[in-house]
C-alpha cells in the first residue's frame, strides 16, 4: 500500500472500527481528530502521500460552530492526499460537490466494510474506483444544485446593504420602529426600507419576505 491513511471524524468510535479494519490489512493508520481545519490539513501535509478518509460532518471545531469536511476537500487533495469521502451525507449534489472538489469517491458510512477495505486499496494503488457513468451523474447534480441556488438568491442581490439588514432585523423578529429607534432614523424611513424591500422581492408582506430568504438560504449567509 502507498502511504498511511488518516481517518478523520468526530465519531471516535466509528472511526476506531474503520481503523481496525484496515490494520487487518497491513495498512498503516492515523486517526485524526477534526479539532480544528487548521490541525487536520497538518496532519495530511506530515503524511503526505496519504488517504485521507474524510467525513462531512465534523461537528463543532474550536470557536466554529461545525467544522465542513466538504470545505476540506481541495486543501486536502492540494496537500497532495488522495481524499476518499466516507459519510452520512446523503444527495448526489452534495456528493457531486465532494467529487467536483477532488475526492476520488464517495461511500456511505454503513458501506460493508470488505468494500470499503477494498476501496482505500485501490484508492491507494490510484486506480480509477468510481464508474464513469456515476461520475457524469454525480457532477450532473452538483451543477444542477449549484445553478437553483443561484436562482433562488438572485432576488436578494438586488437589495441594497440597508435593505438587506432591514430584512435581517424583520427575521430576527424586530418591528419597525424598533429597527427605526436603533438606527436613530425615523420609522417612516424605515417602513419606506421595508416597502422597497417586498417590491424587490415581489412579495405582500413581511412575513413573506422573511420566509423567502429562510427557504432560499439567505438568511445563513454572512451578512
Amino acid at each position: 500500500m502507498n502511504g498511511p491513511v488518516l481517518v478523520v471524524d468526530d465519531h471516535v468510535l466509528f472511526a476506531q472500527s474503520v481503523a481496525l479494519a484496515l490494520e487487518s490489512t497491513g495498512a498503516v493508520v492515523q486517526i485524526v481528530a477534526p479539532t480544528s481545519a487548521a490541525e487536520v490539513l497538518r496532519a495530511a501535509r506530515d503524511a503526505a502521500p496519504a488517504t485521507v478518509l474524510l467525513d462531512l460532518r465534523l461537528g463543532p471545531a474550536g470557536d466554529e460552530p461545525s467544522l465542513s469536511g466538504l470545505d476540506l476537500v481541495g486543501p486536502l487533495v492540494a496537500a497532495d492526499c488522495r481524499v476518499l469521502v466516507l459519510t452520512g451525507e446523503r444527495g448526489d449534489d452534495v456528493w457531486g460537490t465532494a467529487v467536483e472538489r477532488g475526492a476520488r469517491a464517495v461511500l456511505p458510512k454503513d458501506v460493508d466494510l470488505d468494500v470499503l477495505v477494498a476501496t482505500v486499496a485501490r484508492v491507494q494503488a490510484d486506480e480509477e474506483v468510481l464508474d464513469p457513468g456515476r461520475r457524469h451523474e454525480l457532477l450532473a447534480a452538483a451543477r444542477r444544485a449549484r445553478d437553483e441556488r443561484v436562482a433562488r438568491l438572485a432576488p436578494f442581490e438586488q437589495l441594497s446593504p440597508r435593505e438587506a439588514e432591514v430584512l435581517r432585523l424583520l427575521a430576527a423578529g424586530q418591528a419597525a420602529a424598533g429597527i427605526a429607534r436603533a438606527a436613530h432614523v425615523s420609522e417612516a424611513t424605515v417602513r419606506t426600507q421595508i416597502r422597497a424591500v417586498l417590491s424587490k422581492l415581489e412579495v405582500q408582506s413581511q412575513l413573506q419576505a422573511v420566509a423567502l430568504a429562510r427557504r432560499a438560504g439567505w438568511l445563513d449567509l454572512e451578512p
